[in-house]
């Protein structure tokens, strides 16, 4: 069955606050609005050729601590990372193991990852 599974689709992340969490994906990070759920539970969040979709829930156990399970491509981690750090986004220290890279937090305290190779 090769050539059955394409590529990653989407990724879920987590929010409180569908609006907000938009907001921030949109101008911090530089998204566009994707579809909506007709209830608004979800929202897709697209990046060129990629998205990520928020979803709204209030469960705790989508907000414990964790690693990122994808990063951002960038072509200049310390230009991302300034840029994040004067937009008063939490940020880890910019690191370096054959590529450079780093951890930040969205609104909800989702870790997310940039990474420059």
């Amino acid at each position: 069955m090769t050539g059955l599974f394409q590529r990653i689709d989407t990724v879920f992340v987590p929010t409180r606050n569908i609006e907000q969490a938009l907001e921030w994906y949109m101008n911090i990070l530089g998204g566009t609005p994707g579809w909506k759920s007709e209830k608004g539970e979800y929202q897709c969040v697209k990046f060129q050729d990629t998205s990520i979709t928020l979803f709204l829930t209030s469960e705790a156990k989508y907000f414990e601590p964790r690693r990122s399970a994808f990063n951002f491509y960038v072509s200049n981690a310390e230009e991302a990372y300034e840029y994040l750090l004067s937009h008063g986004v939490k940020v880890e220290e910019v690191k370096e193991y054959g590529a450079k890279y780093f951890a930040f937090y969205d609104l909800d305290g989702n870790c997310l990852e940039v990474c420059e190779y």
